[in-house]
């Protein structure tokens, strides 16, 4: 909750070199090409060859220190400014299952108000 704390983490997620080489390798190797597998079954003009996506980078990396009595405001990004069509991915550091249950919670589309856990584990991404 920290700004300063979250600064530091900024700082420190920039300065690293090879976490950010990594996560290019993640962009690239993972991400892009399941993107771009997704607009092509979604589109009927197949014929496109060059697909650009954009990315933050660095990333946010948001730390959950486990289990919480505090309660969040359930918002959407869109209430701070971000774009439409913007996706966000969550990647758990810790396994859900057998440690902290911390999570990110969603819902189905905006305003369903039907929110549930991502309880997926390390190594998955959702």
């Amino acid at each position: 909750r920290s700004f300063a704390a979250r600064q530091r983490l900024r700082e420190a997620v920039s300065e690293d070199a090879a976490f950010l080489a990594v996560y290019e390798r993640l962009i690239a190797d993972v991400l892009v090409p399941w993107l771009k597998g997704r607009v092509v079954e979604s589109v009927a003009d197949t014929t496109a060859t060059q697909i650009n996506f954009s990315y933050q980078y660095p990333p946010t990396l948001r730390i959950q220190p486990g289990r919480s009595e505090e309660f969040k405001r359930p918002h959407r990004d869109a209430e701070y400014g971000h774009q439409v069509g913007e996706l966000n991915f969550w990647m758990p550091l810790t396994n859900y299952s057998e440690m902290t249950q911390a999570t990110l919670w969603v819902e189905s589309c905006p305003d369903a108000g039907d929110y549930a856990p991502l309880q997926i584990d390390y190594g998955s991404i959702a």
